[in-house]
């Protein structure tokens, strides 16, 4: 199911972004020839904030957010996993809490519409809790597999030792 939501997020990631580049290319166009294109800054901002926060599962998946990766590499092995786990534990923590609260946030804007397009703003903000959970899922999996690659490495080591 992981797999599943993976490609999905990738399809819709790279969606948003395709829309993101059209739309705007067309809002200068439109702007050059003097005439204006009123759906665009509206259509543009709520592209790029879906596209943060699901582009943000990305990010985690292929570990490039943001860590101390310099300082925890220079750590021997013991004190990393004790200070890998508390960075995403951290990590966990505060997406949980992202969740938790754009979930709320998502709830209360369900009864506005944006000004232009007429979206609704519920959906507009369920970005943030649907981002959040998935980001959530991808910080779980990524501190699994590094602790994982870390107990390998020090059984290979352990093993040539002997």
């Amino acid at each position: 199911m992981l797999n599943a939501t993976r490609k999905l997020t990738n399809v819709l990631v790279t969606a948003l972004f395709t829309i993101l580049v059209v739309v705007v290319f067309i809002q200068v166009i439109f702007r050059q020839v003097g005439f204006s294109f009123p759906y665009a800054d509206e259509l543009s901002r709520y592209t790029f904030v879906w596209l943060i926060y699901l582009g943000g599962t990305i990010t985690i998946r292929n570990g490039m957010n943001i860590t101390f990766d310099v300082i925890l590499d220079a750590l021997p092995k013991p004190v990393w996993r004790v200070v890998f786990t508390l960075v995403n534990l951290i990590s966990c923590s505060f997406l949980a809490m992202a969740t938790v609260l754009g979930s709320n946030l998502a709830w209360v804007n369900r009864v506005q519409n944006s000004s232009v397009m007429k979206l609704n703003m519920g959906v507009v903000m369920l970005a943030i809790p649907l981002g959040g959970l998935l980001m959530l899922f991808e910080q779980i999996s990524y501190y699994l597999r590094k602790i994982k690659e870390a107990n390998a490495s020090s059984e290979a080591v352990e093993g040539e030792g002997k």
